[in-house]
């Protein structure tokens, strides 16, 4: 049993085992499909979901089979064409050193950014094969003899070279891959084409913008349309957030009846980071007044507690991101819980076509969902709840 001061659950960031919470019918799903290079994957959810963690999870599934490289690139960190050539390049060379054992093989790459032209150029005749072909063309691109598309071609190319070379197999996942959705198309025009050849390459793109998503992969005339599996994250299911916040606090020394289990569930709305904070800041509470034991009550005091933790943030959020009309639905959704499109409108003192482009967007932003019976609701069960909150305190 692990000592009380141990923190039994981890807020932010990447997660893994034992603070990863299950998902393992997506974890099998996925990897299976991977194994065999099925098809290529877009993985969409909104925020907070642990779309990086799934993805870390995965890469750690497929990290032991044989000859297959698994490199994870963060979007965010690429600005344009030439960090996508140096920030994929790198992550795919860094996982080939790592599998076969080929010390300092990055490292002797690195001289194509950092020494002069001829240097580098003897370096990569050293080095041979798709690694020189691909670092020559940044060498030239460093004089400018060629341009940023040749860049791109090459990139591309790099992976199907250095599968086919080495015997390999290559899974690149490239998360919040909205951040480049913004360059112009020829990026995906020539990912089109390289998806279109027979390869022993595939893509993991994901993201949490369904708009800018939608641009590249879901509209019919979207350049990568029907070129991926769509796989939508859902929230985690009762029941397996009850046995995993049950299980980490058995680990701390501490027990959570299963109704205050339940009660976590229901105030995060299965979301991730939201469990993993709430879960943090009971355990917190629970050791401050020495107790072993956290009650439903307990819960509910540590929800409060989070909500004032993420005032600020979610204040900045709602100043910066939404236009005054998003803002009225808004607060209309987290006041009425869900509506549909015509009740919300005179909610609001609107005509439904006055309110449908706003309720569009926010849809496209991942902000709100359309349910089944055709009602609005928040994604962000906790968001709607500062919302209530705040909007009530407004009123006092």
């Amino acid at each position: 049993m692990s000592s009380l001061r141990e923190a039994p659950f981890k807020v932010g960031g990447i997660v893994e085992p034992p603070y990863f919470v299950n998902r393992e019918r997506e974890l099998e799903e996925l990897a299976q499909a991977l194994r065999g290079l099925s098809q290529n994957y877009l993985l969409l959810a909104p925020r907070r979901y642990g779309k990086s963690s799934l993805l870390h999870n995965l890469k750690l599934r497929l990290e032991a089979e044989d000859n297959l490289i698994v490199p994870y690139v963060n979007c965010r960190e690429i600005a344009g064409y030439t960090d996508f050539y140096r920030i994929t390049v790198g992550a795919v060379l860094q996982e080939y050193e790592r599998k076969r054992k080929v010390a300092g093989l990055w490292k002797r790459f690195q001289v194509v950014f950092q020494e002069r032209i001829l240097r580098a150029a003897r370096r990569l005749e050293e080095l041979g094969g798709s690694l020189r072909e691909v670092g020559q063309v940044y060498l030239r691109f460093r004089e400018e003899e060629v341009d940023e598309r040749a860049l791109v071609r090459a990139t591309f190319r790099f992976f199907r070279d250095i599968t086919q070379e080495q015997g390999l197999r290559l899974v690149l996942l490239l998360d919040e891959f909205q951040e480049v959705a913004t360059f112009n198309s020829y990026l995906f025009n020539v990912l089109k084409k390289e998806m279109d050849l027979p390869s022993a390459v595939r893509y993991v793109f994901s993201g949490s913008s369904m708009g800018l998503l939608s641009e590249i992969f879901l509209r019919e005339q979207a350049p990568l349309y029907l070129m991926v599996g769509k796989y939508t994250m859902e929230p985690l299911a009762e029941e397996e957030v009850v046995a995993f916040v049950r299980e980490r606090f058995r680990n701390a020394g501490m027990t959570l009846p299963k109704e205050a289990a339940k009660e976590l569930h229901r105030r995060c709305g299965g979301i991730p980071f939201y469990v993993q904070k709430l879960g943090l800041i009971a355990f917190h509470h629970a050791l401050w007044q020495r107790s072993r034991t956290v009650s439903p009550q307990d819960i509910q005091r540590a929800y409060e507690t989070m909500l004032d933790e993420l005032d600020g943030e979610f204040e900045v959020r709602w100043l910066a991101r939404f236009s005054p009309l998003q803002r009225m639905i808004l607060k209309a959704l987290a006041s009425l819980g869900e509506a549909r499109l015509r009740d919300l409108a005179q909610h609001i003192g609107r005509k439904p076509s006055d309110i449908s482009s706003s309720i569009s967007r926010l849809k496209e932003m991942m902000i709100l969902q359309k349910r089944t019976n055709g009602t609005y609701a928040l994604v962000d069960p906790v968001f709607a709840a500062w919302l209530a909150r705040s909007d009530a305190q407004s009123r006092e």
